[in-house]
């Protein structure tokens, strides 16, 4: 659907207001607060003379802060605040989830130091994550094209694109092991499940289409539904959700044909539930070198909750980089036949390490659970 460009300068006009406050901050107060965290109380220094120097993601920003005296180095995170980011409730599902991976698997990610919500903040910034700093390049500007939003390179060799793949699929076998009973955050006390489209319809939409915060689900075709009636009330809802009478039906012919067919494509409809991450993929890990490749964290965990099983073992969005929905040119299918190749080299990498962790047995019925089945069948 089309963005809303009055929201879209609202959100802006809010986050350059957060920068700037940020960044007369960082120079003036942010080693200060930031000393106060440490056992010590020991003084530090950000690295890079100016904001311009942090590292700046889509939601966050994040400065390096260097403790001279020990040699420590702390990763110091806050969310952008935009227009529509619940950005407390949002920190919260994140260090829930951080510390749920951390307990049941060792994928590598930094130590949370410190983390708070708005009021812990005397900064006036906003909620925060202390954590430790982990040396390394992105594995997204390795694998990118240069001045390209998250598309892959062309040039990537299988070989390498298989030992990146391979090395992710050990993570997401390691995070199927986790079960929830419920569908919503990771919290000890059940909340809603914070996502990607739920922030991007307010943000571009103007539409706030959350529920109340103590809503979960224990069935997946229910959750499927909620998610699909979103859909509907962003088309009744945002101004510009439609071009014409024809653009209208369409729509909602859509629309109906997609939660009609909810059903067909849940098998797991009252759970087990797994650990869903929204942004999960090689533009959040970090590897040691741009030769070898080897992952040695994955950062942000926001945008992460319990949820179906058809959503864990989905063909993944983010194998060619950009997701399917942002190919905006109906006429050219070379991403389309590149994806393909990368998926069939996904699914038989996950065909291979399921024989490896997971314990198969040959009966029929089983069979049709496997990871490599389910990718087949979405």
């Amino acid at each position: 659907m089309d963005r809303n460009e009055i929201c879209d300068i609202e959100d802006r006009v809010a986050r350059w207001l957060w920068v700037v406050k940020y960044t007369e901050i960082r120079r003036t107060k942010l080693c200060k607060w930031v000393s106060n965290f440490h056992p010590e109380q020991l003084k530090c220094r950000i690295d890079g003379p100016d904001a311009s120097f942090d590292k700046r993601g889509s939601y966050n920003i994040v400065c390096k802060v260097i403790f001279d005296k020990t040699g420590e180095v702390w990763a110091v995170r806050f969310p952008q605040l935009g227009k529509g980011l619940i950005s407390d409730e949002k920190v919260m599902s994140e260090v829930a989830a951080i510390e749920t991976v951390r307990k049941h698997t060792d994928i590598p990610m930094p130590e949370i130091i410190r983390w708070g919500s708005s009021e812990d903040n005397d900064l006036g910034l906003g909620p925060f994550i202390i954590s430790t700093w982990v040396d390394g390049i992105s594995l997204g500007d390795v694998v990118a094209l240069p001045d390209n939003d998250r598309m892959l390179r062309g040039d990537l060799s299988d070989t390498t694109i298989e030992h990146v793949w391979r090395q992710i699929a050990r993570f997401l076998f390691q995070l199927s092991c986790i079960d929830f009973d419920h569908i919503g955050s990771c919290s000890a006390i059940p909340q809603r499940p914070l996502t990607i489209k739920s922030n991007h319809i307010w943000e571009s939409g103007g539409v706030d289409i959350s529920c109340p915060l103590s809503t979960t689900f224990t069935s997946s075709i229910d959750y499927f539904k909620h998610i699909a009636d979103h859909d509907l009330r962003q088309l009744h809802e945002q101004l510009n959700s439609v071009d014409d009478e024809e653009d209208a039906r369409q729509k909602y012919i859509n629309w109906t044909v997609i939660r009609q067919l909810i059903p067909r494509f849940v098998h797991f409809d009252n759970g087990p539930f797994k650990l869903i991450c929204d942004d999960f993929g090689p533009f959040n890990m970090m590897v040691d070198n741009a030769e070898d490749l080897n992952i040695v964290a994955v950062l942000d965990w926001e945008w992460s909750y319990a949820g179906p099983q058809e959503l864990f073992w989905s063909p993944p969005l983010w194998l060619l980089g950009q997701p399917p929905a942002s190919w905006e040119d109906d006429h050219d299918d070379s991403r389309l036949s590149r994806y393909n190749k990368y998926l069939d080299i996904w699914i038989r990498v996950i065909q291979e390490e399921e024989q490896k962790v997971l314990d198969i047995s040959t009966g029929d019925d089983h069979d049709k659970e496997l990871p490599s089945v389910l990718l087949r069948k979405q």
